[in-house]
């Protein structure tokens, strides 16, 4: 599937996302990212995520930045693919940030809490 295709497919479920991400992309900022293959685009018909490759010295990992869509696809098929492709590129870990049900969701899978973040909003 082309880039354009598996981006129209990916939009709807990508926005949706973004509207509880607290703002700091917009839909058009997230498309200039994939594109520019400064982050992975994974699409499926009924859902889409993307994610980043962050490096630290010690670690690589692939962090799953923003995900919407049905959860089952989500989380059946999209993030196995997802964990296998970053043990290729010698990702150590998978970080989610995401909303609190996220937690519960992925706790059957292995999926455990790392940290917390804490914001406040100047």
């Amino acid at each position: 599937m082309s880039f354009e295709a598996a981006w129209a497919q990916s939009a709807p479920h990508l926005a949706a996302a973004l509207a509880q991400a607290g703002g700091t992309h917009r839909l058009e900022d997230v498309r200039a990212l994939a594109a520019d293959g400064a982050a992975q685009l994974w699409c499926a018909p009924r859902a889409a995520a993307v994610t980043l490759i962050e490096a630290d010295p010690c670690e690589r990992r692939l962090l799953v930045w923003l995900a919407g869509g049905e959860l089952p696809t989500l989380l059946g098929e999209m993030l196995p693919r997802a964990e296998a492709w970053a043990r290729t590129q010698g990702c150590r870990r998978l970080l989610l940030i995401g909303r609190p049900g996220w937690e519960r969701a992925m706790k059957p899978l292995g999926y455990a809490p790392l940290a917390r973040v804490i914001a406040k909003d100047l």
